[in-house]
């Protein structure tokens, strides 16, 4: 009876879903990258890089499940899973310096991205000067951190990004290409060497390397204390849900850029310029609305990336990886600082660093990911070890996108 009971009360558990990691992770690439790069793309190649998006997207769903599963099981972040596999061998030291050196230059460089492109949504509204809107957004995302108070912010800020997917979304809808031209540049992929820094770019926004040790630690949290199968399945149809509707909205964005750009012969001068793809939902109004979104962002993803920089680092290192912790408030603070600074050195040509930060975690990602692979392959555990396909379809994405890393180092010479 007692047994039936408990069988009764998971399956009543299973049969409601709880959204949760998936919903960050995707409101954290759907940032100032993501829209910057999906319109470049659109404007350069019309819908000829869609098949990008989906192959981005289908790496996203896999490597961030297989990164939720090991969150789930372990019942700890991504580092420490790093950490526990490699222990008592010569492999540690070298390993925990190269996850240190990929996550730390890659996020730096995203955070550079995210709050450059934040700037550039509030210059727009305000016609303060970048400079100016740099340091308050220094000085908000570094307070934040320091106090602990970025959770209601976040939440609201990932729901003015969802608005601006939905005013993409609708401009999509209303301004779609031949149906012909979407499904060839869909199903159809067709890549030259002039494409690669773009289309490492556009993998780079989406399968976003720190958001791996993102969705660890916050699978942790989410299922704490919940039945394994209950929550790996819960976990499985989230992320599947959530980064499914985020590769919607940047296939959106490129869309809307092809039908505005692409097909007229136009130009994208400045990240103002793409509010003009929004002109067939919003009207007069489409300038302060994608501004707004850009802003918000830009400000969501240059919270998530010094925390998932932090959680990266201090389980690596074998330190409390709460975000209360002293050593994990200064890694994330440093992160918001050495993006600041860049982005006040660079800040000037938005466009350039937004692009500059998504292929700079676009090459660092086979790096990242193959811990990943690690930790999932060196696991004897059933309960972790995908196995079969799935592990392959895993390793054939990190060796993919690995692959075309290294054509475009070679291709430069």
């Amino acid at each position: 009876m007692q047994v039936d009971e408990h069988r009764g009360s998971e399956n009543r558990q299973a049969s409601g879903l709880r959204l949760g990691p998936g919903l960050l992770v995707t409101a954290a690439f759907i940032g100032p990258g993501t829209v910057v790069t999906a319109s470049a793309a659109g404007a350069e190649r019309g819908c000829g890089l869609l098949w990008t998006i989906l192959f981005s997207c289908f790496g996203t769903i896999v490597l961030q499940s297989l990164a939720a599963r090991v969150g789930i099981v372990n019942r700890q972040g991504l580092g420490e899973s790093i950490r526990e596999t490699l222990k008592g061998t010569k492999w540690l030291r070298p390993a925990i310096l190269v996850v240190i050196s990929a996550v730390g230059v890659g996020n730096a460089a995203y955070q550079t991205g995210n709050l450059t492109g934040a700037a550039a949504g509030i210059q727009t509204i305000t016609a303060t000067g970048i400079n100016t809107n740099l340091l308050v957004l220094i000085g908000v995302s570094a307070s934040l951190i320091l106090f602990g108070r970025y959770t209601v912010l976040q939440w609201i800020l990932v729901g003015l990004v969802a608005i601006l997917s939905t005013a993409f979304l609708c401009s999509a809808c209303l301004s779609l290409p031949s149906a012909d031209r979407i499904f060839s540049g869909l199903l159809i992929p067709r890549l030259r060497t002039q494409d690669l820094t773009m289309v490492i770019a556009l993998i780079g926004t989406t399968i976003v390397p720190y958001n791996l040790f993102l969705h660890a630690s916050s699978a942790v949290t989410t299922w704490k204390d919940k039945p394994l199968t209950y929550s790996i399945k819960q976990s499985n149809t989230d992320t599947l849900l959530s980064v499914s509707l985020g590769g919607l909205v940047t296939a959106a964005i490129l869309i809307t850029s092809s039908t505005a750009f692409f097909d007229t012969q136009t130009q994208i001068g400045t990240t103002g310029d793409i509010a003009r793809q929004l002109e067939p939902t919003l009207g007069t109004v489409s300038t302060f609305a994608f501004s707004l979104g850009l802003f918000a962002a830009g400000l969501t993803s240059s919270i998530t990336a010094p925390l998932a920089t932090a959680y990266a680092l201090c389980g690596c290192m074998g330190w409390n990886a709460h975000p209360s912790g002293i050593r994990f408030r200064i890694i994330a603070l440093c992160v918001v600082l050495i993006g600041g600074v860049s982005a006040l050195t660079y800040g000037s040509t938005p466009s350039t660093v937004i692009a500059f930060a998504q292929v700079a975690n676009g090459l660092l990602l086979p790096i990242v990911a193959a811990f990943l692979l690690l930790v999932v392959s060196r696991n004897t555990s059933q309960k972790i070890h995908f196995g079969g396909i799935q592990l392959q379809l895993a390793r054939l994405v990190v060796v993919l996108v690995g692959l075309l890393g290294i054509w475009r180092i070679l291709s430069i010479f």
